[in-house]
């Protein structure tokens, strides 16, 4: 328990508390080694950043919850505590809360990170929001909440609500595409590289944040996000990676202005434990896996749009997919097929894929990768002129599983896949002979 040396805002500046002098001042002017900082309920105006690095412990909390506002348009930071880039457990404060809070950026240009805190053994932002569109276009790319901790054995909670995103303006960056132009853009959560111990994302709304909504393959310490709603989030909705796991996240694209995919395990060993994602207007990935080796239980997968739902990449170590659910109603416009798996040794197990007529009927899965293994599947096309499954790699294993539609091996890149106890009756199979 840290013995705080307490700051009661109202009671110490009641011209703060009101609005007619900046909080960041008095922040600045009594900040000490263990400082807890409270704001009662009120408007607090913010007209620099509060930058505390060097100190034991910091908090800056509401009681119940206080806001603090941003005008000034050139202003990039708001509460800066607990340890600059780059921080390690020594240079780092031990304890970090930020907690009770509102950032109300609702003012015209207005773009300033509202949050960028370090701890080695104890990080907290909770009850943290950021109120107004983020306009930073043109400025240095800023996230809303940066977040570490830095000590491998210290643990922190975050739990945010950032639902009105960033402006998308690809006209400030002229010498790049609109595409490329994305990484300019401002991030909802950032895990910088300097994170080492454990943080804990829980129930956080991250909506419309044009440079991914949460980056948490940052660092080398594990990100665990419980719940929360992802939505409509540029380049990631979601991004994990070494040791990350995502447990009853519910994602949602409906965006196409800028392209982002909903769930990426991107790096090292990523595990997804329930959850949803919903494809309602997408033209990336739905599920991407690049990481090293990845686990994905119990996901509902649910599409309308040109999205390839499922896409596996090529990689050094396996993935399974169990008790995923996929319902697809794609266009097929853009990707012939729903899913791709290029990964060899790829299992599937206790899966259900429904391909239904939709908008240019597209196809089902397509293996591209040897070695895949379908375990207690069911793969459906509800279309006559529609492949249910492509095989297009050797040592393809169909076992316990139910085909409807057609099953197709392209007998010039592929062998006949073995199979055991599946059911074909309702199905066409090309290429080989069940």
């Amino acid at each position: 328990m840290t013995d705080w040396n307490v700051v009661d805002v109202a009671e110490t500046d009641p011209a703060v508390a009101g609005g007619e002098k900046p909080l960041n001042r008095l922040l600045d002017a009594r900040a000490g080694a263990r400082t807890k900082f409270v704001l009662a309920p009120g408007r607090y105006r913010l007209d620099g950043r509060f930058e505390h690095n060097d100190c034991e412990a910091i908090a800056v909390v509401g009681d119940p919850h206080a806001t603090l506002v941003v005008t000034d348009p050139d202003q990039q930071y708001c509460l800066d505590i607990g340890g600059g880039w780059g921080a390690t457990p020594d240079s780092s404060a031990d304890s970090v809360e930020i907690r009770n809070l509102t950032f109300d950026v609702t003012a015209e240009g207005v773009g300033a990170q509202a949050v960028s805190a370090r701890a080695a053994c104890r990080l907290r932002i909770e009850d943290v929001s950021v109120e107004g569109e983020c306009a930073s276009a043109g400025k240095k790319a800023l996230g809303a909440i940066y977040a570490a901790v830095t000590h491998p054995e210290g643990s922190g909670v975050v739990s945010v609500s950032l639902p009105d995103g960033c402006e998308f303006r690809p006209d400030a960056y002229p010498d790049q595409t609109p595409v490329e132009s994305q990484t300019s853009h401002p991030i909802g959560i950032s895990v910088t590289d300097d994170h080492r111990g454990e943080l804990t994302f829980r129930d956080c709304h991250v909506e419309g944040w044009v440079n991914n909504g949460g980056y948490l393959a940052g660092g080398e310490g594990p990100c665990v996000v419980e719940g929360g709603l992802w939505k409509d989030n540029g380049n990631a909705n979601l991004r994990l990676g070494d040791g990350d796991v995502a447990r009853d996240v519910r994602i949602e694209v409906d965006e196409t202005a800028y392209t982002g995919c909903g769930l990426w395990l991107q790096e090292g060993d990523a595990r997804v434990f329930g959850g949803e994602l919903s494809l309602p207007n997408c033209d990336n990935d739905g599920l991407r896996v690049s990481s090293r080796s990845a686990r994905v239980r119990d996901l509902t997968i649910d599409c309308d749009s040109s999205a390839r739902a499922i896409k596996v990449n090529d990689g050094p170590e396996t993935v399974l997919l169990e008790e995923v659910e996929l319902e697809d109603r794609g266009d097929g416009s853009q990707h012939a097929y729903c899913a791709e798996l290029w990964r060899e040794g790829t299992t599937l197990r206790d899966c259900r894929l429904a391909f239904r007529s939709g908008a240019n009927d597209r196809n089902g899965i397509n293996l591209l990768g040897p070695k895949i293994r379908f375990d207690a599947v069911t793969a459906t096309h509800d279309a006559a002129d529609r492949t249910t499954v492509l095989v297009k790699a050797d040592d393809v294993e169909f076992r316990n599983s139910t085909f409807h539609g057609r099953v197709d091996v392209d007998r010039k890149n592929a062998a006949s896949p073995t199979f055991e106890t599946c059911d074909f009756t309702d199905c066409e199979c090309v290429g080989f002979e069940p």
